[in-house]
């Protein structure tokens, strides 16, 4: 049975579908037009979709995962106008991008081939926007010490949100923008943490030892859970806090153009899972 705490992020957080596994992408989807090396970073309602072929980085180092990245349409490859970025998405109901430049500077794009607008600087991802493109949440500063950003799309205006989590890591904006649940460690003891506007952060309490969002992609609210990746694979945790299922060697999980399953990466493979499929507990 949920609990009340569960039914309210449940309503904040609500998306989902239910079919089989299969493999992706279809023929007459964009991502056909995706190589094997490419990483896809959204998927737009159209369709339309954004890769980037991760570029080689020293072993074991620290550095920041650098994608080349490409347009992708039924039509093809279109292109892309701007450097390397850390990370791009799309805005929900817009052709608008957001990037994380390789210089950690926030843009927007009205397009994929328009100029880029700065918004702000010393960011770091992922990127997590709600489903309606009105606002962004991202963490900001100098690592390791970064906190918690919710960026208002509409003016532009960024603020900063509980700034006693710190370090604080991989934040997932709800659907209709009220609640941000994110990875903090103020007490040197990694968590999930609930942040609201104008309210105390609340913890979110997990059994011991239940994985915890690493990235480098944002977690994924779908359906009664929320799907994230960390070192060892992808997991499922529902929202009344009971995880669901690990599946290991799995890697970048993002939400596919309808919204109704999670496309995720495996050896150069795109696999597609729909809510059925990330529930049992493995």
């Amino acid at each position: 049975m949920k609990t009340a705490a569960a039914m309210i992020l449940g309503a904040a957080m609500a998306a989902g579908g239910c079919a089989r596994t299969t493999e992706a992408p279809r023929p007459a989807e964009a991502l056909s037009y995706r190589a094997a090396t490419e990483v896809v970073m959204d998927v737009a309602a159209n369709g339309d979709a954004l890769v980037g072929r991760e570029l080689p980085a020293e072993p074991e180092s620290d550095a920041d995962r650098v994608l080349s990245p490409s347009w992708l349409t039924r039509a093809g490859r279109r292109p892309w106008r701007g450097g390397d970025v850390l990370e791009a998405r799309w805005i929900p109901g817009t052709t608008a991008v957001l990037t994380i430049t390789t210089a950690h500077t926030l843009t927007r794009r009205e397009s994929p081939d328009a100029p880029a607008v700065e918004l702000d600087r010393e960011v770091f991802g992922p990127l997590s926007l709600d489903a309606r493109g009105t606002a962004v949440a991202y963490t900001r500063g100098d690592p390791p010490m970064l906190s918690l950003v919710r960026l208002d799309l509409r003016t532009g205006v960024a603020t900063a949100m509980a700034p006693g989590l710190v370090p604080a890591w991989c934040p997932a904006l709800s659907p209709d923008g009220s609640e941000v649940v994110l990875v903090a460690s103020p007490e040197g003891h990694p968590a999930l943490f609930r942040v609201r506007a104008g309210e105390a952060p609340r913890p979110w309490l997990l059994p011991p030892g239940s994985p915890l969002p690493m990235g480098p992609n944002a977690p994924v609210v779908f359906g009664d859970a929320l799907v994230f990746e960390d070192e060892s694979g992808v997991h499922s945790l529902g929202l009344d806090g009971a995880p669901r299922r690990s599946i290991p060697g799995v890697r970048h999980p993002v939400l596919s153009a309808d919204g109704r399953s999670v496309l995720a990466h495996r050896d150069g493979a795109l696999l597609r899972w729909t809510a059925g499929d990330l529930e049992s507990v493995r």
